[in-house]
């Protein structure tokens, strides 16, 4: 479904490049800088918990070791977003506040240096192409944030409110209102695409000339299930993305759609498949209070891993899919998901997992867990069939109570390059 004008638009609007990812490893810092003993290693990023806390770890593939743990009481930092050098930004689902942090080196602790108000519980944060901009999800409010961050010194300035209101789906007790869990951008840099749990809708924002425009709204197939966090596809080695993959919370589903730039400036969407977050042959125990959550492709195109949450088993679960298509063609129609592997979390309500960026090959796939034994876990990942490894009882962990009590446990976990001194 590529078609040509595409070109013409991108060669027009300058989109041609990669987009530039600020979770790339940096190089070393040079001595001369006044800083000794620096790593470039990536070290984890964590978030949330009952105690409000932004916490850095370093994971040397066996052992985690915290380095920094800083609480701000009665706040939930969710969802984290990393700007280089060591800059830090942090939604609160508690309230309209998002908070700029910065990593001290010589204190191991995240310095508050900012409290900008925006729309309550935001609970996503994204960059634009130039890192200049930032696009905020407000679940709570039912409409989305944009920033000025180009200032230097990162500080935030609110440009821009986005209303979602577009028609609320089925479910009277999850969907009452309009609730944008992300702002996704795709990795041409132009446009963001929100899905809205409330509403069973993905809204299209045109970011070209800085204008953040709504130019499409693409409901659903599944009524009720409740879109909450996507995936491009490919992940990496293309300009454009062929496919969109979205992980439906409420029915516990994965939906696959091929993508079309249109040459009038639009993101169009055609739906190819929705498959379960779960095995066939194992349904969770309880499917009524299955909540899926996050969607992850690894680097080489090839799988996907999706975290499921209260499922009613004694733990919770990630699910492997393998990824099928032509990848780098220009059309996106033959890519279809097939369920691999369901393995435990280690824990209970697996909000976030990322892919490890230490040795290029993502051979640890990190998961946070909201409740239960293990609050974070490494669970080895063969960086050839993609499989996991089954029997995470031996994986390295964090308790939870490092971060919280019962139920509110990290939430988010992503590798960085924060500079430790």
């Amino acid at each position: 479904m590529w078609s040509s004008p595409i070109f013409a638009w991108a060669a027009a609007t300058g989109n041609l490049a990669l987009r530039h990812l600020p979770l790339l490893s940096r190089q070393d810092v040079d001595a001369s800088a006044g800083t000794s003993s620096i790593t470039s290693n990536p070290v984890l990023l964590i978030g949330g918990g009952s105690s409000g806390a932004i916490a850095a770890a370093t994971f040397d593939g066996s052992v985690f070791n915290i380095v920094a743990n800083t609480t701000l009481e009665g706040t939930d930092p969710s969802w984290l977003l990393y700007k280089d050098p060591n800059l830090v930004y942090a939604v609160d689902e508690n309230s309209n506040i998002t908070r700029l942090f910065e990593f001290n080196a010589t204190t191991n602790s995240f310095d508050l240096l900012q409290e900008a108000q925006g729309s309550s519980g935001v609970v996503f944060l994204e960059y634009n192409l130039e890192s200049t901009r930032m696009v905020g999800a407000a679940f709570g409010a039912g409409q989305v944030d944009v920033w000025d961050v180009s200032a230097p010194d990162g500080s935030m300035t609110l440009l821009k409110q986005i209303v979602s209101d577009d028609p609320l789906g089925p479910n009277t007790a999850r969907q009452d209102a309009p609730h944008p869990h992300q702002a996704l951008l795709e990795s041409s840099g132009r446009f963001f695409v929100v899905n809205d749990l409330g509403t069973d809708t993905l809204l299209v924002i045109d970011s070209l000339d800085d204008a953040f425009e709504v130019v499409n709204h693409v409901r659903v197939p599944d009524a009720g299930c409740g879109p909450r966090h996507g995936a491009f596809f490919p992940a990496t080695g293309a300009d454009f993305p062929t496919n969109y993959l979205v992980v439906c919370e409420l029915l516990s589903l994965v939906e696959v759609y091929s993508l079309n730039f249109t040459s009038e400036g639009n993101l169009t969407f055609a739906h190819l498949q929705s498959i379960s977050t779960f095995d066939p042959a194992a349904p969770p125990a309880n499917a009524t209070t299955a909540t899926a959550a996050e969607i992850v492709v690894s680097a080489d195109n090839q799988h996907a891993y999706v975290s499921n949450r209260n499922t009613g088993n004694e733990t919770d679960s990630l699910a492997h899919f393998g990824v099928t298509g032509a990848i780098g063609s220009s059309s996106g129609d033959s890519v279809t998901l097939t369920f691999v592997e369901l393995i435990s979390s280690g824990g209970l309500q697996p909000r976030m997992v990322s892919l490890s960026t230490t040795d290029g090959t993502e051979s640890v796939v990190f998961t946070t867990n909201q409740d239960g034994a293990a609050g974070l876990l490494a669970i080895s990942r063969d960086s050839t069939s993609g499989n996991l490894t089954a029997d995470v009882s031996s994986a390295p962990s964090v308790p939870l109570s490092v971060f919280g009590t019962a139920g509110n446990g990290p939430q988010y976990v992503q590798q960085v390059p924060i500079i430790l001194g």
